[in-house]
């Protein structure tokens, strides 16, 4: 039991720390072996330029490598690399065994996808040729920081406490600490600041894996906020199960709505990750634009995994305790239904008053310059839109046998759509019969006169602009005829 407490102290402090450098063989000088010849890895400022032709033969090469991944066009990356090469410059200096390489993730994305590295600026620490495993780098701004993460995890694996001041010093500098208590109590607790802390219990058929396992799992808070102290740990985690709320912090229910969340966490601890994005974070803007999220109809829950990159939004207007609860238990009950890119075309999709969109026909329906298209964006759980459904169907009647208007509606939760959307649904918007794409939002009242007055009203300006578009090509059409003309007789 001791050897095996033992081990497990070692495993638990490689969440933090470097690993010691593994022997590196060598082969008998007697033996005759063809050798392949080697290319020394191109160094700048003492930084290793790592490609995907090179990384495999780095790691070999180098038992313990702290890679920055580097993207070009981020800010903040170009900040970290910055510092990133005096801290190289430092540590060559000192000729300090660690060493340091950067990857150009814009021309290496097929070596940054297989490294499975997706957020920026990032640091890995790569230990023994380990490619699967590495140690995540926490947010560092400057050089000595990085110097000094670094130095921590070449010392000794473990620190022996000898007194509770030691005890109280030592699990105050990081985030998350692992301690081992020996003799009297066979348990290793895991230790966050400002949290309470965490036991795993070694019995006497506990492995390495078993308090890996724990310590990946338990070192995430509950609830954890997506930042860019946070995005390397959110995107690395063992967990691929990831819930996210996006909601506004600044808004009045948040609270309440974050408290509920929190709350239905507990049940799902090592299954699924708990995070929160702040819709009025503008540093958030790109993952919102890659979720296709709208700041205007959170707050909003959706279930995403990481190996597959497939969203699966909760079906409901509220965040409660029991609908979150329930929304994960489908979910890993594989039931979940998908939100897909397009749903599939209705085969009666124009054989009614209303027509139904789907993402894959939405585009060749509402930009089409032979119709005038009028198009309600709904939610199916949103009551307000249900409450609009039976005046929309008053206004596709009103238009059934017109020849240039069309009354549809597409719900807009589970198709894609390329469009900007200032406003909760129901969104109203008209696409005149135009040869330029051109969308009019309405915001007037929800009655059958208002709206047939906004239809008729668009209608007439679309036909000026459209007869205003058909001169213009028209002149556009002839002097390309003139060019032509004039260049025939030139030659």
């Amino acid at each position: 039991m001791k050897e095996l407490l033992i081990s497990l102290l070692v495993v638990a402090w490689l969440c933090g720390t470097a690993a010691a450098a593994a022997n590196q063989a060598q082969g008998n000088a007697n033996t005759k072996v063809k050798k392949t010849k080697t290319v020394a890895i191109k160094e700048e400022k003492g930084v290793l330029v790592l490609k995907k032709t090179n990384f495999d033969q780095a790691l070999r090469q180098h038992k313990q490598l702290l890679v920055n991944f580097h993207a070009p066009l981020s800010g903040d990356s170009q900040s970290l690399s910055i510092e990133f090469t005096k801290a190289a410059e430092q540590l060559k200096a000192e000729s300090f065994k660690v060493h340091l390489g950067v990857i150009d993730v814009s021309s290496e994305k097929d070596l940054a996808k297989e490294l499975n590295v997706t957020g920026f600026a990032s640091l890995r620490l790569y230990i023994s040729g380990d490619k699967q495993n590495p140690v995540i780098c926490p947010v560092v701004e400057t050089a000595s920081s990085i110097i000094t993460w670094l130095k921590r995890r070449s010392g000794d694996r473990a620190e022996l406490i000898k007194d509770l001041a030691q005890a109280e010093s030592f699990i105050t500098v990081e985030d998350v600490v692992i301690v081992g208590f020996y003799k009297d109590l066979e348990k290793v607790v895991l230790f966050k600041v400002s949290t309470k802390s965490e036991v795993y219990e070694a019995s006497s058929d506990a492995s390495k894996e078993d308090l890996v396992q724990f310590i990946r799992v338990r070192q995430m808070d509950l609830v954890t906020e997506y930042t860019g102290m946070t995005s390397a740990k959110i995107l690395s985690s063992v967990i691929t199960n990831h819930l996210v709320l996006f909601a506004n912090k600044s808004e009045e229910n948040f609270g309440e709505d974050y408290e509920v969340f929190k709350n239905a966490a507990n049940a799902f601890i090592g299954k699924v990750l708990f995070v929160l994005i702040d819709t009025n974070e503008h540093k958030n803007g790109r993952i919102l634009e890659y979720f296709q999220v709208r700041a205007v109809e959170t707050p909003i829950v959706r279930m995403v995994n990481l190996t597959d990159n497939v969203q699966y939004q909760m079906q409901s207007e509220e965040v409660t305790s029991d609908k979150v609860t329930a929304f994960c238990q489908i979910y890993l009950d594989r039931k979940a239904k998908p939100k897909l890119q397009s749903e599939p075309i209705p085969k009666d999709w124009d054989k009614h008053p209303v027509k139904e969109l789907v993402g894959s026909n939405f585009e060749k329906v509402s930009f089409n310059e032979e119709r005038n298209v009028f198009i309600m964006f709904y939610s199916p759980w949103s009551k307000a839109c249900r409450a609009l459904f039976e005046l929309w169907e008053k206004l596709g009647k009103v238009y059934e046998k017109h020849e240039s208007v069309v009354i549809a509606r597409i719900d807009a939760t589970a198709n894609d759509i390329k469009i900007l959307l200032m406003q909760r649904y129901p969104a109203l918007m008209f696409f005149p019969s135009v040869y330029s794409e051109k969308a009019v939002p309405y915001f007037g009242d929800k009655t059958i006169e208002a709206l047939v007055e906004f239809v008729e009203n668009q209608v007439e300006l679309a036909k000026d602009e459209k007869a205003k578009e058909e001169k213009e090509r028209k002149k556009y059409i002839e002097a390309q005829k003139e060019m032509e003309k004039k260049e025939k007789e030139e030659l």
